[in-house]
């Protein structure tokens, strides 16, 4: 797939998501603890597989849950932050740490309809507490 055919392949999908009622819904759903970012990379990669939305984890987490991947299945991709330490000399002479964050793509996670085994048991998603919100922004 080239460049052009891949941004139009993505303008659709974004259209579609705009456009279509509950697909963001749907999306954030299903990945509630994912960027919104992450949350349409991953509907976009399951409507261009035709896998249906569904809870992701990484092949150890699966099988953490008394679930296998099927064999054959490919792993969604999704960007990930990394954080690099480096030290470097000052020019005072004194060595110092300096710490750099990235953003990279890993290619780890599977959709619960590629995965056979144990009943699944979605967990429990908190209530949205203003509370809580205020607290975790530290406001």
């Amino acid at each position: 797939m080239n460049a052009s055919s891949s941004n139009i392949e993505w303008s659709q999908l974004l259209n579609e998501a705009v456009n279509k009622p509950g697909s963001i819904l749907e999306a954030y759903s299903n990945f509630h603890n994912y960027s919104i970012g992450n949350c349409m990379l991953a509907a976009v990669q399951c409507h261009g597989r035709g896998l249906p939305l569904g809870p992701i984890a990484t092949y150890k987490r699966w099988q953490e849950l008394g679930r296998q991947v099927q064999r054959g299945s490919k792993a969604l991709t999704l960007c990930m932050p990394k954080t690099v330490k480096k030290k470097v000399q000052a020019d005072d002479g004194a060595k110092e740490e300096q710490r750099r964050t990235y953003f990279t793509y890993a290619r780890k996670w599977f959709v619960l309809s590629q995965t056979d085994g144990d009943e699944y048991e979605a967990p429990a998603i908190p209530e949205w507490s203003k509370a809580r919100a205020l607290q975790a922004l530290k406001l």
